[in-house]
């Protein structure tokens, strides 16, 4: 029988590794944790590697850009861009294998790889996936009294502050800013630049739209597409925000009991507005982070500068996890049919870590990049489930 003193003992040393295992993860370092791939989820893949290879030829770009020694955290693990090139490769080689089954794929993959799990939000792999798409916007480039919602560009003003220089007693180790006299403030809020023009005047302005909620929309998804009614389509592509804190619509409208946590995604937030237009302003305004854009030409780019591909490309916060690496996902997705979802499926999928997003902090939120379309939209809007993520290195 365990005694009174000694049951102290194990209950002390139980809490104090609960309590260590939910420690906030604020370094690369504490965000993923080595494991054996058998006791990892096996690592197969729904769409039969379809796409995969284009993922991972846009990530060995941007790695054959940077210097070959410049090291990034795989957890407790380091890597070079080297190292990352050349895990790419030796998976290219595996997955481009005619000759191979997608089993005997997947065993070369588990011989030849280590796994490396996200600690989640709970330290135990706990992740929330989402899904993100490119959404389509009716601009025109000169206003009018039907297009007369601006999209702005990032403005000159800005002043990045590195907290990181003055010592690690803050909370935030960046800030973004403005400078008025002698005086440092919190750059303009939503409020403030679109019900009170804070940058009207300055020729910011590069597309004007129809739809206020749709650029709101746009600015959570971070990039998308315009149309600008002449035949030409343009991209409009994140180019920084304003440093605020982002408060989320879909947490708003929960808290407020307008939609039920249960029946909360992108399409019932957007029927909730539709159905109270009196509101659209006031719960906008709540969120006073603001994003800006740059229009371009090309593709949609991920925050390493290379074209996105729907159904591989995640976003995660890259400030704790590598950017560009070879990852697995492990969890739900939607069937629709009649443009409808039917049912949800688990699945496994092998993704690229290629963009990052304002509202993905901490190694328990993934985001999945769906593309364009009806149901890439539907999909993504309605994408709220639990599941894992694991990140692979070549073993050495």
């Amino acid at each position: 029988m365990i005694n009174s003193k000694k049951l102290f003992f194990i209950m002390l040393a139980i809490l104090s590794f609960v309590t260590c295992a939910r420690l906030p993860v604020t370094r690369p370092e504490m965000a993923l944790k080595p494991l054996s791939w058998w006791r990892a989820v096996s690592p197969q893949d729904d769409l039969a590697f379809k796409d995969i290879s284009a993922a991972a030829r846009q990530s060995l770009e941007y790695y054959r850009k940077l210097p070959p020694e410049t090291v990034f955290s795989i957890g407790p693990a380091k890597a070079t861009a080297l190292d990352m090139t050349v895990t790419l490769q030796n998976f290219l080689l595996i997955v481009e294998n005619a000759s191979l089954s997608d089993e005997q794929k997947v065993k070369q993959i588990k011989k030849e790889f280590d796994f490396y799990q996200s600690v989640g939000s709970d330290g135990w792999g706990k992740v929330l996936v989402t899904g993100y798409y490119e959404p389509m916007l009716s601009c025109r480039v000169n206003a009018d009294d039907v297009y007369k919602y601006p999209v702005y560009k990032r403005p000159d003003d800005i002043v990045e502050i590195d907290l990181s220089l003055f010592g690690n007693d803050f909370p935030r180790n960046k800030l973004s800013a403005r400078i008025e006299g002698r005086k440092v403030l919190p750059y303009y809020s939503r409020e403030e630049i679109d019900q009170k023009q804070a940058l009207s005047g300055r020729n910011l302005e590069i597309l004007w739209c129809r739809d206020l909620v749709d650029i709101y929309f746009l600015q959570i998804q971070g990039s998308g597409k315009a149309d600008l009614g002449n035949g030409d389509i343009v991209s409009i592509l994140y180019d920084g925000q304003n440093g605020r804190q982002y408060k989320s619509l879909g947490r708003q409208l929960i808290d407020k009991g307008a939609i039920t946590k249960e029946n909360m995604s992108m399409p019932a937030i957007r029927e909730y507005l539709r159905a109270h237009p009196e509101e659209i302003v006031p719960l906008l305004n709540q969120n006073l982070s603001y994003v800006f854009f740059r229009m371009d030409m090309g593709p949609s780019l991920g925050n390493i500068g290379v074209p996105l591909t729907p159904g591989r490309s995640i976003a995660t916060d890259s400030k704790l996890l590598p950017k560009g690496a070879l990852a697995l996902i492990k969890t739900q997705k939607p069937i629709i049919e009649n443009g409808a979802i039917k049912e949800w499926v688990p699945f496994t999928r092998f993704v690229l870590n290629q963009d990052t997003g304002g509202a993905i902090k901490g190694p328990g939120r993934v985001d999945l990049f769906w593309g364009q379309g009806t149901e890439a939209e539907l999909s993504a809007g309605y994408m709220q489930q639990e599941g894992k993520l694991y990140f692979l290195i070549r073993k050495k």
